[in-house]
Protein backbone atom coordinates (compact mmCIF):
# COMPACT_ATOMS: atom_id res chain seq x y z
CA UNK A 1 0.00 0.00 0.00
CA UNK A 2 1.04 3.61 -0.59
CA UNK A 3 1.64 6.55 1.62
CA UNK A 4 2.03 10.14 0.64
CA UNK A 5 4.23 10.87 3.24
CA UNK A 6 7.40 9.51 4.87
CA UNK A 7 8.97 6.66 6.55
CA UNK A 8 11.62 4.12 7.87
CA UNK A 9 11.98 0.44 7.31
CA UNK A 10 14.44 -1.18 9.28
CA UNK A 11 17.22 -3.62 8.20
CA UNK A 12 17.70 -7.24 9.25
CA UNK A 13 18.19 -8.04 13.07
CA UNK A 14 21.28 -9.37 12.14
CA UNK A 15 22.57 -6.32 10.34
CA UNK A 16 21.40 -4.39 13.93
CA UNK A 17 24.73 -3.49 15.59
CA UNK A 18 25.79 -1.90 19.09
CA UNK A 19 27.80 0.46 17.25
CA UNK A 20 28.12 2.72 14.39
CA UNK A 21 31.10 4.10 12.35
CA UNK A 22 31.28 7.86 11.74
CA UNK A 23 31.81 8.32 8.28
CA UNK A 24 34.82 11.60 6.88
CA UNK A 25 33.50 14.48 6.01
CA UNK A 26 34.48 15.41 2.55
CA UNK A 27 35.88 18.59 1.29
CA UNK A 28 35.19 20.64 -1.58
CA UNK A 29 35.36 24.24 -2.16
CA UNK A 30 31.87 26.24 -0.90
CA UNK A 31 30.69 28.88 -3.00
CA UNK A 32 27.86 30.26 -0.54
CA UNK A 33 26.49 29.86 2.53
CA UNK A 34 25.89 26.86 4.16
CA UNK A 35 23.21 27.47 6.18
CA UNK A 36 21.51 31.07 6.59
CA UNK A 37 18.71 31.94 7.89
CA UNK A 38 16.33 31.02 5.63
CA UNK A 39 18.15 28.30 3.85
CA UNK A 40 19.57 24.91 4.57
CA UNK A 41 21.50 22.37 2.11
CA UNK A 42 23.13 19.13 2.00
CA UNK A 43 24.13 16.45 3.93
CA UNK A 44 25.08 16.79 7.66
CA UNK A 45 26.91 13.94 9.81
CA UNK A 46 24.97 13.62 13.07
CA UNK A 47 25.74 12.40 16.39
CA UNK A 48 23.41 10.99 18.85
CA UNK A 49 23.89 11.11 22.46
CA UNK A 50 21.55 9.52 24.81
CA UNK A 51 20.53 9.89 28.48
CA UNK A 52 22.59 6.84 29.27
CA UNK A 53 25.41 7.83 27.16
CA UNK A 54 25.04 5.78 24.31
CA UNK A 55 26.41 7.24 20.84
CA UNK A 56 24.25 6.80 18.11
CA UNK A 57 25.57 8.21 13.88
CA UNK A 58 23.44 9.42 11.16
CA UNK A 59 23.28 11.76 8.38
CA UNK A 60 20.64 14.56 8.38
CA UNK A 61 20.38 14.65 4.24
CA UNK A 62 18.42 18.27 3.21
CA UNK A 63 17.23 19.31 -0.33
CA UNK A 64 14.48 20.92 -2.39
CA UNK A 65 11.62 19.65 -4.39
CA UNK A 66 10.88 21.44 -7.86
CA UNK A 67 8.24 23.73 -6.21
CA UNK A 68 11.13 25.18 -3.51
CA UNK A 69 9.68 23.36 -1.17
CA UNK A 70 12.81 21.73 2.10
CA UNK A 71 12.51 17.84 2.28
CA UNK A 72 14.46 15.61 4.61
CA UNK A 73 15.76 12.29 5.12
CA UNK A 74 17.34 10.98 8.72
CA UNK A 75 19.66 8.41 7.51
CA UNK A 76 20.82 5.77 9.85
CA UNK A 77 22.94 2.18 10.14
CA UNK A 78 18.93 0.75 10.28
CA UNK A 79 17.36 2.89 7.02
CA UNK A 80 16.10 5.69 6.68
CA UNK A 81 13.62 8.06 8.56
CA UNK A 82 11.52 10.24 6.47
CA UNK A 83 11.04 13.83 7.71
CA UNK A 84 7.59 15.24 8.45
CA UNK A 85 6.09 18.84 9.72
CA UNK A 86 9.90 20.17 8.06
CA UNK A 87 10.56 23.80 9.55
CA UNK A 88 13.70 26.13 8.67
CA UNK A 89 13.39 29.55 9.53
CA UNK A 90 15.57 32.02 11.49
CA UNK A 91 17.90 29.50 12.00
CA UNK A 92 15.77 27.10 13.65
CA UNK A 93 15.23 23.64 12.45
CA UNK A 94 12.28 21.52 13.99
CA UNK A 95 10.53 18.32 12.45
CA UNK A 96 9.33 15.14 13.14
CA UNK A 97 11.43 11.72 11.75
CA UNK A 98 8.95 8.71 11.21
CA UNK A 99 10.82 5.62 11.80
CA UNK A 100 9.38 2.03 10.87
CA UNK A 101 11.46 -0.46 12.71
CA UNK A 102 10.26 -4.33 12.34
CA UNK A 103 6.57 -2.96 10.80
CA UNK A 104 6.25 -0.91 13.90
CA UNK A 105 6.12 2.48 13.37
CA UNK A 106 7.44 5.66 15.90
CA UNK A 107 7.50 9.70 15.87
CA UNK A 108 10.31 11.33 16.93
CA UNK A 109 10.37 14.90 17.05
CA UNK A 110 13.36 17.64 16.62
CA UNK A 111 14.25 20.97 17.50
CA UNK A 112 17.22 22.52 16.91
CA UNK A 113 19.20 24.98 15.76
CA UNK A 114 21.87 25.48 12.66
CA UNK A 115 24.92 28.03 12.62
CA UNK A 116 26.71 27.68 9.13
CA UNK A 117 28.68 24.22 9.19
CA UNK A 118 27.30 23.57 12.87
CA UNK A 119 24.00 21.58 14.01
CA UNK A 120 22.42 21.20 17.22
CA UNK A 121 19.74 20.38 19.42
CA UNK A 122 17.23 17.99 20.68
CA UNK A 123 15.85 14.58 19.48
CA UNK A 124 12.59 12.85 21.43
CA UNK A 125 11.58 9.30 21.12
CA UNK A 126 8.88 7.77 22.70
CA UNK A 127 11.14 4.82 24.20
CA UNK A 128 15.02 6.05 24.14
CA UNK A 129 13.44 9.43 25.30
CA UNK A 130 15.20 13.31 24.72
CA UNK A 131 18.91 12.33 23.09
CA UNK A 132 21.07 15.16 22.50
CA UNK A 133 21.97 15.75 18.87
CA UNK A 134 25.09 17.45 17.35
CA UNK A 135 26.05 18.03 13.77
CA UNK A 136 28.67 19.00 11.12
CA UNK A 137 27.98 19.89 7.48
CA UNK A 138 29.47 17.23 5.13
CA UNK A 139 31.30 19.12 2.61
CA UNK A 140 30.20 17.86 -1.21
CA UNK A 141 33.46 16.07 -3.17
CA UNK A 142 34.58 18.35 -6.26
CA UNK A 143 32.85 16.39 -9.04
CA UNK A 144 36.00 16.49 -11.26
CA UNK A 145 37.53 14.05 -8.33
CA UNK A 146 37.95 10.55 -10.00
CA UNK A 147 40.05 8.16 -12.18
CA UNK A 148 39.14 9.35 -15.60
CA UNK A 149 40.69 6.67 -18.20
CA UNK A 150 41.61 7.10 -21.88
CA UNK A 151 43.81 7.69 -24.43
CA UNK A 152 46.47 10.15 -25.23
CA UNK A 153 46.87 11.01 -29.56
CA UNK A 154 50.77 12.54 -30.38
CA UNK A 155 51.53 12.83 -33.56
CA UNK A 156 49.15 10.27 -34.89
CA UNK A 157 49.87 7.72 -32.69
CA UNK A 158 47.73 6.45 -29.34
CA UNK A 159 49.12 5.94 -26.04
CA UNK A 160 46.86 4.74 -23.03
CA UNK A 161 46.71 6.68 -19.81
CA UNK A 162 44.78 7.31 -17.16
CA UNK A 163 44.08 10.65 -14.66
CA UNK A 164 43.71 10.06 -11.31
CA UNK A 165 42.25 13.66 -9.57
CA UNK A 166 41.89 13.80 -5.71
CA UNK A 167 40.64 16.50 -2.99
CA UNK A 168 41.85 16.87 0.20
CA UNK A 169 39.58 18.56 3.20
CA UNK A 170 39.73 22.04 2.08
CA UNK A 171 38.63 21.14 -1.65
CA UNK A 172 42.25 21.40 -2.83
CA UNK A 173 42.93 19.76 -6.39
CA UNK A 174 46.26 17.07 -6.65
CA UNK A 175 46.70 14.71 -9.54
CA UNK A 176 48.47 11.59 -11.01
CA UNK A 177 49.30 11.06 -14.41
CA UNK A 178 49.69 7.62 -14.62
CA UNK A 179 51.12 6.19 -18.27
CA UNK A 180 53.24 2.99 -19.94
CA UNK A 181 54.82 5.79 -22.31
CA UNK A 182 56.95 7.34 -19.27
CA UNK A 183 56.76 9.35 -15.88
CA UNK A 184 54.80 12.34 -14.87
CA UNK A 185 53.88 14.62 -12.33
CA UNK A 186 50.76 16.82 -12.58
CA UNK A 187 50.52 20.85 -11.49
CA UNK A 188 48.98 24.01 -11.22
CA UNK A 189 45.10 21.70 -11.68
CA UNK A 190 42.40 23.79 -11.37
CA UNK A 191 39.04 22.96 -12.37
CA UNK A 192 36.15 25.57 -13.20
CA UNK A 193 33.19 24.02 -14.50
CA UNK A 194 33.22 22.51 -17.21
CA UNK A 195 36.95 23.54 -17.78
CA UNK A 196 40.03 21.35 -16.62
CA UNK A 197 43.17 22.75 -16.71
CA UNK A 198 46.64 21.41 -15.51
CA UNK A 199 50.75 21.14 -15.78
CA UNK A 200 52.39 18.07 -16.84
CA UNK A 201 55.93 17.69 -16.41
CA UNK A 202 57.80 14.51 -16.86
CA UNK A 203 60.12 12.42 -18.60
CA UNK A 204 59.73 10.24 -21.95
CA UNK A 205 62.83 7.92 -22.97
CA UNK A 206 65.19 10.13 -20.98
CA UNK A 207 64.23 13.52 -22.37
CA UNK A 208 62.22 16.12 -19.91
CA UNK A 209 59.82 17.77 -21.10
CA UNK A 210 56.77 20.17 -20.16
CA UNK A 211 53.28 20.53 -21.70
CA UNK A 212 49.76 22.49 -20.66
CA UNK A 213 46.39 20.85 -21.03
CA UNK A 214 43.39 22.52 -21.34
CA UNK A 215 40.13 20.41 -21.25
CA UNK A 216 36.38 20.00 -20.68
CA UNK A 217 34.28 17.80 -18.15
CA UNK A 218 30.88 16.77 -19.90
CA UNK A 219 29.71 14.38 -17.91
CA UNK A 220 31.52 11.70 -17.57
CA UNK A 221 33.35 12.13 -20.56
CA UNK A 222 36.54 14.33 -20.19
CA UNK A 223 38.32 15.85 -23.64
CA UNK A 224 41.48 18.53 -24.45
CA UNK A 225 44.85 18.92 -25.70
CA UNK A 226 48.26 19.27 -24.73
CA UNK A 227 50.44 22.18 -25.96
CA UNK A 228 54.77 21.93 -24.91
CA UNK A 229 57.84 20.33 -25.29
CA UNK A 230 56.69 17.43 -27.29
CA UNK A 231 54.40 19.29 -29.61
CA UNK A 232 50.28 19.37 -29.52
CA UNK A 233 48.30 16.21 -28.23
CA UNK A 234 45.25 15.33 -27.08
CA UNK A 235 43.82 13.26 -24.20
CA UNK A 236 40.41 11.31 -23.97
CA UNK A 237 38.83 10.03 -21.18
CA UNK A 238 36.05 8.45 -19.69
CA UNK A 239 35.30 8.21 -15.76
CA UNK A 240 35.41 5.34 -14.50
CA UNK A 241 32.55 4.15 -12.39
CA UNK A 242 30.50 7.23 -13.78
CA UNK A 243 27.26 5.31 -14.14
CA UNK A 244 27.70 4.41 -10.34
CA UNK A 245 28.65 7.54 -8.97
CA UNK A 246 25.57 9.18 -6.66
CA UNK A 247 23.08 8.79 -4.39
CA UNK A 248 20.97 4.83 -4.33
CA UNK A 249 17.71 4.15 -3.14
CA UNK A 250 18.31 0.63 -1.95
CA UNK A 251 14.62 -1.85 -1.08
CA UNK A 252 16.11 -4.88 0.53
CA UNK A 253 13.84 -7.78 0.93
CA UNK A 254 13.27 -9.83 4.20
CA UNK A 255 10.95 -11.81 5.92
CA UNK A 256 9.33 -9.18 7.72
CA UNK A 257 8.85 -7.07 4.01
CA UNK A 258 11.23 -4.21 2.35
CA UNK A 259 13.21 -1.69 3.34
CA UNK A 260 14.83 0.78 2.19
CA UNK A 261 18.53 2.71 2.90
CA UNK A 262 20.85 4.90 0.94
CA UNK A 263 24.16 3.81 -1.00
CA UNK A 264 26.22 6.39 -1.60
CA UNK A 265 28.82 6.27 -4.40
CA UNK A 266 31.44 9.38 -4.09
CA UNK A 267 33.33 10.48 -7.23
CA UNK A 268 36.94 9.05 -6.02
CA UNK A 269 34.50 5.66 -5.55
CA UNK A 270 34.92 5.56 -2.08
CA UNK A 271 31.01 5.50 -0.62
CA UNK A 272 28.54 4.78 2.54
CA UNK A 273 25.91 2.36 3.34
CA UNK A 274 23.61 4.40 5.24
CA UNK A 275 26.16 5.17 7.91
CA UNK A 276 28.80 2.47 6.86
CA UNK A 277 31.99 3.38 5.48
CA UNK A 278 32.76 2.19 2.20
CA UNK A 279 36.74 2.76 1.42
CA UNK A 280 36.74 1.45 -2.42
CA UNK A 281 33.83 0.63 -4.26
CA UNK A 282 35.21 -2.20 -6.79
CA UNK A 283 34.10 -1.65 -10.45
CA UNK A 284 34.33 -3.85 -13.44
CA UNK A 285 32.45 -2.76 -16.51
CA UNK A 286 28.63 -2.78 -15.15
CA UNK A 287 29.73 -4.81 -12.04
CA UNK A 288 29.69 -3.03 -8.51
CA UNK A 289 31.07 -4.69 -5.32
CA UNK A 290 31.90 -3.62 -2.11
CA UNK A 291 32.37 -4.18 1.58
CA UNK A 292 32.02 -2.10 4.40
CA UNK A 293 32.54 -3.09 7.88
CA UNK A 294 31.09 -2.36 11.35
CA UNK A 295 31.66 -2.89 14.64
CA UNK A 296 29.87 -5.41 16.31
CA UNK A 297 29.99 -6.12 20.43
CA UNK A 298 33.83 -6.53 20.16
CA UNK A 299 34.29 -7.57 16.79
CA UNK A 300 34.26 -6.40 13.21
CA UNK A 301 31.01 -7.56 10.98
CA UNK A 302 31.76 -7.08 7.38
CA UNK A 303 28.82 -6.64 4.70
CA UNK A 304 29.10 -7.93 1.17
CA UNK A 305 27.62 -6.29 -1.46
CA UNK A 306 27.49 -7.88 -5.27
CA UNK A 307 25.58 -6.76 -8.00
CA UNK A 308 25.31 -4.81 -11.35
CA UNK A 309 23.43 -1.52 -12.92
CA UNK A 310 22.12 -0.83 -15.89
CA UNK A 311 21.02 2.96 -16.42
CA UNK A 312 19.62 3.67 -13.16
CA UNK A 313 18.36 0.70 -11.79
CA UNK A 314 20.45 -2.23 -9.63
CA UNK A 315 19.98 -5.29 -7.92
CA UNK A 316 22.07 -7.64 -6.34
CA UNK A 317 22.57 -9.17 -3.31
CA UNK A 318 24.29 -8.33 0.42
CA UNK A 319 25.31 -10.22 2.73
CA UNK A 320 27.23 -10.62 6.47
CA UNK A 321 29.72 -12.40 8.22
CA UNK A 322 27.30 -13.77 10.50
CA UNK A 323 25.98 -15.83 7.87
CA UNK A 324 22.68 -13.38 6.45
CA UNK A 325 21.90 -12.71 2.88
CA UNK A 326 19.14 -10.56 1.32
CA UNK A 327 18.34 -9.44 -2.16
CA UNK A 328 18.66 -5.63 -3.52
CA UNK A 329 17.05 -3.46 -5.83
CA UNK A 330 18.01 -0.02 -6.32
CA UNK A 331 17.22 2.96 -8.13
CA UNK A 332 19.43 6.02 -8.63
CA UNK A 333 18.08 9.30 -7.26
CA UNK A 334 18.32 12.49 -9.26
CA UNK A 335 20.60 15.16 -8.41
CA UNK A 336 19.42 18.07 -6.33
CA UNK A 337 17.77 20.15 -8.31
CA UNK A 338 18.84 24.22 -7.78
CA UNK A 339 17.09 25.89 -5.56
CA UNK A 340 13.91 27.32 -6.41
CA UNK A 341 13.96 26.41 -10.32
CA UNK A 342 12.20 29.12 -12.65
CA UNK A 343 10.64 26.26 -14.24
CA UNK A 344 9.20 23.50 -12.44
CA UNK A 345 9.61 19.57 -14.04
CA UNK A 346 7.09 17.96 -16.01
CA UNK A 347 7.26 14.85 -13.54
CA UNK A 348 6.99 16.43 -10.49
CA UNK A 349 4.39 15.59 -8.10
CA UNK A 350 1.06 17.98 -8.09
CA UNK A 351 2.49 19.00 -4.71
CA UNK A 352 4.96 17.87 -2.35
CA UNK A 353 4.96 14.48 -0.79
CA UNK A 354 3.17 14.03 2.81
CA UNK A 355 5.07 10.85 3.58
CA UNK A 356 7.02 8.46 1.49
CA UNK A 357 5.99 5.48 0.40
CA UNK A 358 6.44 2.47 2.43
CA UNK A 359 4.08 -0.63 0.72
CA UNK A 360 1.40 -2.75 3.03
CA UNK A 361 2.81 -6.57 3.84
CA UNK A 362 0.18 -8.26 2.11
CA UNK A 363 -0.99 -10.35 4.58
CA UNK A 364 -2.04 -7.19 6.34
CA UNK A 365 -4.23 -6.02 3.40
CA UNK A 366 -5.88 -9.32 3.15
CA UNK A 367 -6.75 -8.93 6.55
CA UNK A 368 -7.98 -4.80 6.10
CA UNK A 369 -10.06 -6.19 3.05
CA UNK A 370 -11.66 -8.59 5.61
CA UNK A 371 -12.22 -6.33 8.48
CA UNK A 372 -14.31 -4.25 5.80
CA UNK A 373 -16.32 -6.57 4.69
CA UNK A 374 -15.26 -6.15 1.32
CA UNK A 375 -18.13 -7.91 -1.06
CA UNK A 376 -18.75 -7.94 -4.66
CA UNK A 377 -20.97 -5.12 -4.66
CA UNK A 378 -18.36 -2.24 -2.99
CA UNK A 379 -15.99 0.37 -4.01
CA UNK A 380 -13.08 0.47 -2.69
CA UNK A 381 -11.20 3.85 -2.88
CA UNK A 382 -7.62 3.56 -1.71
CA UNK A 383 -5.83 7.05 -0.94
CA UNK A 384 -2.38 6.70 -1.07
CA UNK A 385 -2.27 3.85 -3.46
CA UNK A 386 1.80 3.08 -3.94
CA UNK A 387 1.59 -0.13 -6.09
CA UNK A 388 -1.77 -0.57 -6.08
CA UNK A 389 -1.74 -3.75 -4.35
CA UNK A 390 -5.20 -3.10 -2.25
CA UNK A 391 -7.40 -2.08 -4.73
CA UNK A 392 -6.00 -4.73 -7.18
CA UNK A 393 -6.14 -7.32 -4.41
CA UNK A 394 -9.97 -6.02 -3.72
CA UNK A 395 -10.58 -6.75 -7.12
CA UNK A 396 -8.97 -10.19 -7.67
CA UNK A 397 -10.74 -11.56 -4.62
CA UNK A 398 -13.97 -9.83 -4.07
CA UNK A 399 -14.82 -9.14 -7.54
CA UNK A 400 -15.44 -5.36 -6.60
CA UNK A 401 -14.38 -2.00 -8.58
CA UNK A 402 -11.58 -0.56 -7.30
CA UNK A 403 -10.26 3.36 -7.30
CA UNK A 404 -6.41 3.83 -6.06
CA UNK A 405 -5.13 7.57 -5.96
CA UNK A 406 -1.75 8.96 -5.54
CA UNK A 407 0.01 12.13 -5.64
CA UNK A 408 3.38 10.31 -6.86
CA UNK A 409 3.58 9.88 -11.05
CA UNK A 410 6.17 6.98 -9.71
CA UNK A 411 3.71 5.31 -7.92
CA UNK A 412 0.89 6.31 -10.15
CA UNK A 413 3.26 4.15 -13.12
CA UNK A 414 4.02 1.58 -10.49
CA UNK A 415 -0.13 0.71 -9.51
CA UNK A 416 -1.12 1.00 -13.54
CA UNK A 417 1.33 -1.48 -14.33
CA UNK A 418 -0.23 -3.77 -11.50
CA UNK A 419 -3.07 -3.67 -12.66
CA UNK A 420 -2.12 -4.56 -16.37
CA UNK A 421 -0.08 -7.50 -15.13
CA UNK A 422 -3.28 -8.48 -12.90
CA UNK A 423 -5.56 -8.04 -15.56
CA UNK A 424 -8.29 -6.13 -14.00
CA UNK A 425 -7.95 -2.82 -15.70
CA UNK A 426 -12.10 -3.49 -16.28
CA UNK A 427 -12.71 -3.36 -12.33
CA UNK A 428 -9.54 -0.63 -11.39
CA UNK A 429 -8.65 2.58 -12.28
CA UNK A 430 -5.65 4.45 -10.70
CA UNK A 431 -5.92 8.22 -10.84
CA UNK A 432 -2.66 10.90 -10.17
CA UNK A 433 -4.75 13.17 -7.60
CA UNK A 434 -4.16 15.16 -4.12
CA UNK A 435 -6.19 12.94 -2.17
CA UNK A 436 -7.31 16.31 -0.19
CA UNK A 437 -9.51 17.42 -3.14
CA UNK A 438 -11.44 13.62 -3.95
CA UNK A 439 -14.80 13.51 -3.79
CA UNK A 440 -15.29 10.47 -1.30
CA UNK A 441 -18.60 10.25 -1.80
CA UNK A 442 -19.11 7.19 -4.33
CA UNK A 443 -16.79 4.77 -2.21
CA UNK A 444 -18.44 2.74 0.40
CA UNK A 445 -14.52 1.50 1.77
CA UNK A 446 -11.72 3.51 2.10
CA UNK A 447 -8.16 2.44 2.83
CA UNK A 448 -5.80 4.04 4.35
CA UNK A 449 -1.89 4.29 4.84
CA UNK A 450 -1.42 7.70 6.42
CA UNK A 451 -0.07 9.28 9.59
CA UNK A 452 -2.66 10.27 12.22
CA UNK A 453 -2.77 14.08 11.17
CA UNK A 454 -3.07 12.76 7.63
CA UNK A 455 -6.18 11.03 8.71
CA UNK A 456 -7.61 13.28 10.50
CA UNK A 457 -7.25 16.11 8.35
CA UNK A 458 -9.92 13.43 6.01
CA UNK A 459 -12.32 13.40 7.89
CA UNK A 460 -14.08 16.53 6.35
CA UNK A 461 -14.06 14.23 3.30
CA UNK A 462 -15.10 10.94 5.19
CA UNK A 463 -18.12 12.47 6.49
CA UNK A 464 -19.63 12.62 3.18
CA UNK A 465 -19.85 9.05 2.74
CA UNK A 466 -22.88 6.93 2.54
CA UNK A 467 -24.20 5.45 6.31
CA UNK A 468 -22.36 1.88 6.57
CA UNK A 469 -19.26 2.82 4.79
CA UNK A 470 -16.25 1.35 6.27
CA UNK A 471 -12.90 3.36 6.87
CA UNK A 472 -9.63 0.62 7.53
CA UNK A 473 -6.13 1.75 8.49
CA UNK A 474 -2.76 0.57 8.96
CA UNK A 475 -0.86 1.54 11.84
CA UNK A 476 -2.19 4.77 12.40
CA UNK A 477 -5.60 6.16 14.22
CA UNK A 478 -7.67 9.11 13.76
CA UNK A 479 -7.72 11.56 16.35
CA UNK A 480 -10.83 12.73 17.40
CA UNK A 481 -12.79 9.78 16.03
CA UNK A 482 -13.57 6.27 17.92
CA UNK A 483 -12.86 3.21 16.21
CA UNK A 484 -15.60 0.57 15.81
CA UNK A 485 -12.90 -2.22 16.15
CA UNK A 486 -9.20 -2.15 16.54
CA UNK A 487 -7.13 -5.36 15.43
CA UNK A 488 -3.54 -6.82 16.69
CA UNK A 489 -2.01 -8.72 14.04
CA UNK A 490 1.90 -10.94 15.43
CA UNK A 491 4.24 -11.19 12.82
CA UNK A 492 5.02 -14.73 13.35
CA UNK A 493 9.00 -14.08 10.94
CA UNK A 494 9.85 -11.44 12.74
CA UNK A 495 9.12 -9.70 16.95
CA UNK A 496 6.76 -7.08 15.47
CA UNK A 497 2.87 -6.45 15.43
CA UNK A 498 0.19 -4.17 13.26
CA UNK A 499 -2.60 -2.61 14.04
CA UNK A 500 -5.51 -2.23 12.17
CA UNK A 501 -8.11 0.35 12.68
CA UNK A 502 -11.94 0.10 11.45
CA UNK A 503 -14.79 3.21 11.40
CA UNK A 504 -18.04 3.25 9.81
CA UNK A 505 -19.99 6.01 9.11
CA UNK A 506 -21.71 7.83 10.34
CA UNK A 507 -18.63 8.93 12.43
CA UNK A 508 -18.62 8.45 16.24
CA UNK A 509 -16.55 11.77 17.27
CA UNK A 510 -14.69 12.19 20.51
CA UNK A 511 -16.61 14.52 22.74
CA UNK A 512 -14.40 17.80 23.22
CA UNK A 513 -13.91 18.98 26.50
CA UNK A 514 -15.07 22.54 27.08
CA UNK A 515 -12.68 25.10 28.33
CA UNK A 516 -12.63 25.49 32.52
CA UNK A 517 -14.46 28.48 33.80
Amino acid sequence: MSVQGTRRKSVSLALAVLAILVPPALAAPVPEPIADGDNIWGDWQLTQVDKDGHTLSAILSFSEDDSGKLLGQWISLWGVGYLAELEYANYQLNFKRIDRFGDQTSIASFTGSVDRETLTGSLTEEQRGQSKVTGKWIRPMPRIVGIWEGKTKIDGRESPASLVISADKAGVLSAQWKSPSGEYSISDIAFVSPKLTFKRIGKVQDTPGESAFQGTIRGDALSGAFKGDSGPGSFAAKRLGGGAIGKWNLQIVTESGPHNQILTVYPDLSGLYGVLEIEKVLIEGNNISFTPTVLFVDQMLEVHFIGQWEGRKLHGEIANSLGTSQKIEGVKLPSPPRRNPAVPSKTASLRPLDVGYVPTPQFVVDTMLELAAVTKDDSVYDLGCGDGRIVVTAALKFGCRGVGYDISPDRVRDSRANVEANKVGHRVTIEEKDIFGVDLSPASVITLYLLPELNAKLIPQLEALKPGSRIVSHDFDMPGVTPDKVVRLDDKNVKAAHTIYLWTTPLKKEPVDSPAK
